[in-house]
């Protein structure tokens, strides 16, 4: 059996603690230009679609960047009206809110017999040590909403131009390789350019139905500001697996202060249910089985996008280690990497009318 050589282990060592160097400190780069080139993937159909109608490059791009700036808008304004909606019951939140806590001093008393005045003196206290550093708080969040217009700028500029000279960045890439292996090179690119923009489509069906659900499932449990709650509960299922669990704390808060005790177990009802129908049915259908990363490599690409990134690495580093898997799927040496890294179900033929879905909503 043929050791790997120390130095040849050295040297993948070296690679990958200097990828991880370079990733972090050129975040503030590679964060918006990683979110851009994901986008352009997605609207690239769209592009080839208008194109095919007769619009020339430049303005069906354009027309990519509408759609893409729309949605965004539609989301907030959604979200406005949805906060108007439930500023109006804010007094009888407020009224809830008090007998909660009521409740909560009677029953801090009784089981450790501290009173309800030196607990609100405590909560006074705490309250006075926040205030005192409020201002450099709202000066963090100011600096980080200007943070997020910026980028958000930078995203939809970086979008325009790869979708706009698409052919020249492909031909810059496809030119770093010999001319034997670009017909290769070409194939990775449409595998990668295909699963990247399924992963984004796939991943917003995905939460599209879980808001569908939730917002007909909380209406019709009779919880107040249904669509609001919802919304704000699926944000967070961008992130795999831990964002179903973040997003749950919203919707068992609300309920507890706006709504009533008998409601708390019909949302985690609701909220499992949407949870269990969203894991086994909906992303296997739109998620695209080229995707597909084993489980664990799904939860290291967040841990090491969080660690790298922060947040923004816990949604990009997925498809990351995607395209990863897919680059060393077509590399003979590295095919034992992407064997690792890919998802036994992948080998599983599908039902016939999980392809015929698939295929009605991606060919």
């Amino acid at each position: 059996m043929k050791s790997i050589s120390l130095y040849r282990l050295n040297g993948i060592l070296l690679l990958g603690i200097l990828s991880v160097i370079a990733l972090y400190y050129g975040r503030l780069f590679l964060i918006p230009l990683s979110f851009a080139i994901i986008l352009s993937m997605l609207m690239l159909p769209v592009s080839r679609k208008l194109e095919k109608w007769g619009l020339n490059r430049f303005w069906s791009t354009m027309s990519c960047v509408l759609i893409i700036l729309l949605f965004v808008a539609g989301f907030m304004l959604i979200i406005a009206a949805q906060a108007a909606s439930f500023s109006e019951d804010m007094p009888q939140i407020q009224q809830r809110l008090h007998e909660l806590m009521n409740q909560t001093q009677a029953w801090i008393q009784e089981q450790f017999g501290v009173t309800p005045q030196k607990q609100v003196a405590f909560i006074k206290s705490q309250i006075t040590k926040l205030s005192a550093s409020a201002k450099q708080y709202l000066t963090s969040i100011l600096q980080g909403t200007i943070g997020i217009v910026a980028a958000f700028v930078l995203v939809i500029l970086y979008m325009f131009f790869l979708m706009w000279k698409r052919e020249k960045y492909k031909t810059f890439i496809l030119k770093l390789v010999s001319s034997e292996s670009q017909a290769e090179a070409k194939r990775t690119l449409e595998q990668i350019t295909k699963v990247s923009g399924q992963y984004l489509t796939g991943r917003l069906l995905s939460m599209l139905f879980v808001a569908v659900f939730y917002s007909i499932a909380f209406t019709i449990l009779g919880l107040k500001n249904a669509i609001l709650i919802s919304v704000i509960a699926v944000i967070p299922n961008l992130i795999p697996y831990v964002g179903a669990f973040i997003g749950a704390f919203f919707p068992l808060i609300m309920t507890l202060i706006s709504g009533s005790t008998g409601m708390f177990i019909p949302t985690v009802a609701i909220l499992i249910s949407a949870q269990v129908i969203d894991n086994n049915i909906i992303e296997p259908l739109v998620m695209g089985a080229q995707l597909s990363l084993s489980p664990i490599m799904t939860i290291f690409a967040i841990v090491i996008g969080e660690l790298i990134w922060g947040i923004p690495g816990m949604l990009l580093f997925e498809p990351l280690f995607a395209i990863i898997r897919i680059i060393c799927s077509h590399i003979p040496q590295l095919n034992p990497f992407s064997y690792v890294m890919s998802d036994d179900k992948e080998v599983t033929r599908k039902p016939g009318w999980a392809r015929k879905i698939k295929q009605a909503l991606f060919n």
